[in-house]
């Protein structure tokens, strides 16, 4: 095969997807950098709208690109699977996905040790390395239907935080989460009584704070599961076991920051395949990757997917 018909076969096989307004437009202003890296080794397509790298990776996986990148932060990253996973529900084939991570918090791309430099991020998507790792589906608030994620989703004061973070126009990275946190302490939340069902056994909680991980931190700089794996077949249900008042919480966040909040008595850790989580009083803020499932809901369901994405890594 001649030299031009090689970078032709790749340019078809590859299909980059930018979100510009990443990392609050941090990715804009290194599009330049990621096209000249690319060079001609790739076709870029940069979105418009919210919701833009969910059409663009769902329209690449049936038009039968081989490889998918998203080229941005754990939301984009969370569309692409979105795109690729619903167009596999209809018997197409599912695209290799590869992470240029350029967004706020890059949690996904820092649980697997995926490289941080535009370049590396590059080499290692031509490297031909993959590896096979699960997604979570979540039924409920905005999303009856379902949405994939592959990090970690929130309910309480993780998503309250993320929210409070997402608004501010000009602070960005882990300092827009401990501003955020600050803010929402001024206006603490009380305690949610759910149902919970962790595969096959129900109970009774009352918590501020639920994570349902696949992956080990989220909001930057919080290790919400410390002992998830991207590859168990397992979603890490990680609570406060109980109602917390205000001046615990922040010492409590200081153990989340190092992951060590599991040894503590006010936190328990379980796993399990599926989750439901039922609050027929209070409505439940939910988060997944980041992105909004809603402000407030009374139910939300989970379900593991064993190996349903392949991943550069």
């Amino acid at each position: 095969m001649s030299e031009q018909a090689l970078e032709l076969e790749i340019e078809q096989t590859v299909y980059v997807i930018l979100n510009p307004r990443a990392g609050k437009g941090k990715a804009k202003r290194l599009e330049r950098k990621i096209r000249a890296a690319l060079g001609n080794r790739a076709t870029m397509v940069v979105t418009t709208e919210a919701g833009g790298a969910k059409v663009l990776a769902y329209e690449a996986a049936k038009a039968g690109w081989k490889i998918v990148v998203a080229a941005g932060g754990d939301g984009t990253i969370n569309e692409v699977v979105n795109g690729i996973l619903r167009a596999e529900e209809e018997g197409v084939a599912k695209p290799t996905i590869g992470i240029i991570p350029v967004g706020r918090g890059n949690d996904f791309a820092w649980a697997l040790q995926l490289p941080t430099t535009i370049e590396e991020s590059i080499d290692l998507i031509f490297s031909g390395r993959t590896k096979e790792i699960d997604a979570a589906i979540s039924y409920g608030g905005n999303y009856p239907e379902g949405r994939y994620f592959i990090n970690g989703l929130g309910i309480g004061f993780e998503p309250l935080v993320n929210f409070a973070a997402s608004s501010f126009k000009r602070i960005s990275g882990t300092f827009s989460y401990v501003i955020a946190l600050i803010r929402v302490m001024i206006n603490y939340p009380k305690a949610y009584a759910i149902e919970v069902t962790l595969d096959d056994t129900e109970f009774h909680l009352e918590s501020q704070q639920i994570s349902i991980c696949n992956g080990r931190r989220m909001g930057s700089a919080f290790i919400m599961a410390p002992n998830a794996r991207y590859d168990d077949g397992l979603l890490d249900v990680v609570y406060t076991n109980r109602p917390l008042r205000q001046r615990k919480f922040i010492p409590l966040a200081m153990h989340v920051l190092k992951g060590s909040q599991t040894n503590l008595e006010e936190f328990t850790e379980q796993r399990a395949k599926r989750a439901r989580f039922y609050a027929p009083d209070h409505l439940m803020p939910v988060h997944v990757d980041g992105e909004e499932i809603s402000l407030g809901c009374h139910e939300i369901s989970i379900e593991i997917r064993e190996k349903a994405v392949t991943i550069f890594a």
